[in-house]
């Protein structure tokens, strides 16, 4: 909102012209609201600016791409690029597309378009077509799709959310000589590879016209120099600021810290595929160990609650209360044949229990998080190798591990099927535990098909249960997303799902 002397510069501007407009006097000295621009700080930076493969959420967070379906603030999806949609038998799905949009280079966006975005995404990205099960794509019409699925996929307009599948015109997508032509509110205006991102507002967007004229997104990947760069005034809002450093901008009334509760959880992976965490009962032993309300008081300052499975509490399908039995960490290694030696640590058949552990630095808190596992196992006999990873997915790939340290946005979608297929299929290729359970597998090829709501909920539920008997992971926390804004910013609005960062509605007032 405008302070009261800006109100009277208004009335003072109106008084001496007559016919100026409000937004006249709103902005940056010596600009009007056509020209307000703003910078923003990123933690991550994409290698490239295709939307479909693994730079797809970077380039929805800035404001440029958009999907058939969003998901609102309660998580239900809601109608975007597609206007409406309806069912046709248990693998067919009729979309009606908006009317009146453009792509950044001026073509018409129509269902013929549409079909070959979708049918590139899911050949650029296993996610895509994990998540859309495409078996055939029509266009009836010049503005409707209609896609027939390989399997009955009750979730297909929530997965239409994802950014894997932003709708973009195919001709200018991966070229080294344009920029991509999506349907955003703002396009790309100049890109600096792991440095900046600017765009600009575009004046034939279909929607809400942005009130920002041009937004610059400075990557910076550690959380204390995004700070920095925002007391410096350098950047007008940052995102994921570290948790410590909230009280030190909450005492300065130039900024305002905002919060959302994230569908993030942290969690530490077990290796299956190690010989050690073959074992149940080790898992077990380990996640006993794991002090999550230290945590989230020590650790995450309150900003996060404790995970006792993948979803938080603000989801339907979520555990809610249900959580593990305690056992006694030393109970459980002497029932599995484990003896103390002489120098306090546990050994089986001579050999030490020693375990490797992947960390990263983007999420400095998991780092934290890993060196107080470390110390709690060490004071229960038990050495932890910790080494810090530059590129987390290839290193689970590509590296030997025991225990990794890793954030899941565990319902992008609102939805739980997705991350479930993702994570437990014994035959995904991003299942990065090497879990595999036929029970499972069945009760997850029955949520795929499942319509109504209640009994998805049910049939998640059920899954957690099996996976929290299991452990291939232990889940620690979910964490809040922390935001901050220099005093002047308008317009944004913390959202549980994180590539919706950057809107229409964003504006930015100096004084």
């Amino acid at each position: 909102m405008r302070n009261k002397k800006q109100k009277w510069m208004l009335f003072l501007c109106a008084a001496m012209i007559g016919t100026l407009i409000l937004s006249g006097c709103s902005q940056e000295k010596g600009a009007d609201a056509e020209t307000a621009t703003a910078t923003v700080a990123f933690p991550w930076s994409p290698s490239s600016l295709d939307p479909h493969g693994s730079d797809s959420w970077e380039v929805m967070r800035s404001g440029t791409g958009e999907t058939l379906m969003k998901l609102d603030n309660e998580l239900n999806t809601v109608p975007w690029l597609a206007e409406e949609w309806k069912r046709e038998g248990a693998a067919t799905w009729i979309f009606q597309l908006e009317e009146n949009v453009t792509f950044h280079n001026g073509k018409s966006m129509d269902a013929a378009s549409v079909k070959a975005s979708l049918l590139r995404s899911i050949e650029k990205d296993a996610k895509a077509k994990d998540l859309l099960k495409i078996k055939a794509i029509e266009t009836p019409a010049k503005n409707q799709l209609k896609i027939e699925t390989t399997e009955p996929n009750a979730a297909l307009p929530a997965h239409l959310a994802d950014p894997s599948v932003i709708i973009g015109d195919v001709e200018t997508l991966g070229k080294e000589d344009t920029y991509p032509a999506l349907t955003g509110p703002f396009q790309i205006k100049q890109y600096q590879k792991d440095e900046s991102l600017v765009v600009k507002r575009y004046e034939p967007y279909w929607g809400e016209k942005a009130l920002l004229s041009e937004i610059t997104i400075q990557f910076i990947p550690e959380g204390n120099t995004r700070l920095m760069a925002l007391q410096s005034g350098d950047v007008d809002a940052a995102v994921d600021i570290p948790i410590d450093n909230i009280a030190v901008l909450e005492k300065n009334n130039q900024f305002q810290v905002m919060t959302a509760p994230s569908l993030r959880t942290h969690m530490m992976l077990f290796n299956f595929d190690s010989p050690l965490f073959k074992n149940k009962a080790l898992r077990a032993a380990v996640d006993a160990l794991i002090p999550r309300d230290e945590i989230v008081e020590s650790v995450m300052k309150g900003k996060a609650a404790a995970a006792i499975g993948p979803f938080p509490e603000l989801l339907p399908f979520s555990q809610g209360e249900e959580g593990k039995a305690a056992s006694s960490f030393a109970a459980l290694m002497k029932n599995e044949g484990w003896q103390k030696n002489e120098e306090a640590f546990w050994e089986k058949n001579g050999s030490m229990l020693e375990v490797n552990m992947l960390t990263f630095p983007q999420r400095p808190e998991l780092t934290v998080m890993a060196e107080i596992i470390q110390s709690r196992l060490l004071e229960n006999g038990v050495k932890l190798n910790l080494r810090q990873v530059e590129n987390i997915d290839e290193a689970l790939v590509k590296e030997k591990w025991d225990v990794a340290m890793y954030s899941m946005l565990t319902a992008h979608t609102g939805d739980p099927q997705y991350f479930l297929n993702l994570f437990y299929r014994s035959d995904s290729g991003s299942n990065p535990s090497h879990y595999a359970s036929p029970a499972l597998d069945g009760l997850i090829g029955q949520l795929n098909g499942t319509d109504n709501k209640d009994k998805r909920n049910e049939l998640a539920r059920d899954i957690q249960k099996i996976i929290n008997n299991d452990l291939p992971q232990s889940f620690i926390v979910h964490p809040e997303t922390v935001f901050a804004l220099k005093k002047g910013m308008t317009g944004f609005s913390p959202h549980p799902i994180e590539y919706y960062y950057i809107t229409a509605q964003m504006n930015m007032t100096r004084e």
